[in-house]
């Protein structure tokens, strides 16, 4: 394609995956219209309107908003994401809203989660029950 070329083509957008290899810490924001893959450490806010993934090695402390997430090491913080899938090794603390969530055998998830568009209400708090039979914190 000349510069005076007749066709009027918009460059293609790249849309690869943005990848945080273990040993390596970053801070700060990432927007992507791609994925990315976290194997390292990351501290901020990440959207990406394609798949977050992070590594056995990968901690991320923060939000992070994208259509999956996967996650194989540990995330803190508020999500708000389309599809949940904590692996095996994955741990999930904090709170998140999605729409659906897949859990694998010794998956971690502890926290406030929320499936969006959700009419379900808790009735448990109206109940009229005996103080002395309450289980007031849940023993480690």
């Amino acid at each position: 394609m000349g510069i005076f070329s007749k066709t009027n083509k918009q460059p293609k957008l790249q849309t690869g995956t943005t990848v945080i290899n273990s040993g390596t810490t970053l801070k700060g924001m990432i927007d992507t219209k791609g994925s990315i893959f976290i194997d390292g450490r990351f501290e901020g806010i990440i959207v990406a309107t394609q798949d977050v993934t992070i590594g056995k090695n990968g901690e991320v402390l923060g939000e992070i908003r994208s259509k999956v997430l996967t996650v194989n090491g540990m995330i803190d913080g508020l999500f708000d994401v389309d599809q949940v899938n904590i692996l095996g090794s994955g741990k999930v603390i904090g709170k998140m809203q999605y729409d659906e969530l897949i859990i694998e055998h010794n998956g971690i998830f502890e926290g406030e989660g929320k499936k969006k568009n959700s009419t379900l209400s808790s009735k448990y708090n109206k109940l009229e029950i005996n103080q002395e039979y309450l289980i007031s914190e849940v023993s480690e």
